[in-house]
């Protein structure tokens, strides 16, 4: 029987399994300069890259386990190029950039941060698909090219091949992240704010109360707390995956949208758009319907059996872009909301953003675009 949970977890070592409940409902440090909520990638990279950067102490506290979120079962994939086919050009560029981050830190991170370089091929049974949007990054095969990288397929294709592109098992990333936070604590939610004359002053926990210097809030969803006045439209999708048993076939890195391949073999398959389920269970028909989409496109691998099965809920915005801005109204406080699809591919720039804007009280340039002011029309509280 498949395990029920995502396989990212069982890729850790002990040591790093145990870091994912560091501080458990332990208040580590209750004066920070700096206070992350939230213990997912985008809150454990800002986290680390406000210590980096030397602006003051920081305390990163997280209702659960690091990572429980949709951090602990994304995909892990590092796809900038293919959203210039469905998203504009700053998110385009800033998602550039921030795959280079994540090469900086696998570069120069003690023990690096995991990353895996690989190509990735888009399947598409009509080249007018795809190759319209063509662009120098994209090298355009026919169907004889794509079957000798893909025997199996079931019918012929041809497909866009990207190459450099990345993945990460991302608790492994946030666990290696973190390992430069000095205080954590974990099991540890935030309920309440206490604001005065523009400033959170105080912010209470189930462990006692915080008084931070500045907060960031990387919380997936907007936060909800007593006494903080921010109203975002958001909602969670939620999206299904597997990995298989691991096959002797060997795939040249991700085969959209048919399956990636992991390093002991396995194939990590879907990534199902869910709307409107919002129960916290798993459907054992969505997964059969994962499979069998596998099967069809590969037809020498029906018979192979999934090892895990998870879902996760990815939170969005509207628009499916991501909020990083100022918290409306308040000096000391920001946010960074809704990554959709895009949480662990974000982080490393996100968290750069945050940090200099922490640090020297300017917005960047690009702030515009992923300012919370965009959703203003929408009433309070309307999520």
């Amino acid at each position: 029987m498949a395990a029920q949970t995502a396989v990212w977890r069982d890729q850790l070592t002990a040591a790093e399994r145990a870091e994912l409940g560091r501080g458990a409902g332990t208040l580590a440090h209750p004066r920070p300069d700096i206070l992350v909520v939230g213990g997912g990638i985008v809150g454990v990279a800002t986290a680390a890259a406000c210590q980096q950067a030397g602006i003051g102490s920081v305390l990163l506290i997280e209702s659960g386990r690091l990572g429980a979120g949709a951090t602990g079962g994304a995909a892990g994939l590092l796809t900038p190029e293919i959203h210039e086919w469905s998203d504009p050009e700053p998110f385009v560029d800033l998602a550039r950039t921030s795959l280079e981050r994540w090469g900086e830190l696998e570069r120069s991170w003690p023990g690096g941060v995991g990353l895996v370089e690989l190509d990735w091929l888009g399947l598409a049974p009509d080249p007018d698909d795809l190759a319209p949007h063509q662009r120098p990054a994209v090298e355009w095969l026919d169907s004889e090219q794509v079957a000798n990288l893909v025997p199996g397929l079931a019918r012929p294709m041809a497909g866009a091949l990207i190459r450099a592109q990345a993945r990460v098992n991302p608790l492994r990333s946030l666990v290696r992240l973190a390992s430069v936070v000095p205080h954590i604590s974990t099991g540890t939610p935030a309920v309440s704010v206490t604001i005065r004359a523009g400033r959170i002053v105080s912010v209470t926990t189930t462990a006692g109360q915080i008084s931070p210097g500045a907060v960031v809030f990387a919380t997936g969803m907007p936060p909800v707390l007593d006494g903080l006045p921010l109203h975002l439209p958001a909602s969670q999708v939620k999206g299904h995956l597997l990995a298989t048993e691991p096959t002797a076939m060997r795939l040249p890195g991700t085969v959209a949208p048919v399956a990636t391949q992991l390093e002991d073999g396995r194939l990590l398959v879907g990534g199902t758009f869910d709307v409107g389920d919002e129960t916290p269970k798993l459907r054992a028909e969505v997964i059969e319907g994962i499979l069998e989409g596998l099967y069809a496109a590969l037809p020498p691998l029906r018979g192979l059996r999934a090892a895990y099965e998870w879902f996760c809920f990815r939170p969005r915005h509207p628009d499916g872009r991501p909020v990083i801005d100022r918290v409306p109204g308040l000096d000391n406080a920001w946010l960074t909301s809704g990554h959709f699809r895009t949480g662990i591919l974000m982080a490393p720039i996100t968290a750069e953003i945050l940090t200099g804007w922490i640090a020297d009280g300017q917005p960047p340039r690009e702030a515009a675009a992923w300012s919370a002011g965009r959703f203003a029309d929408h009433r309070a509280g309307d999520h």
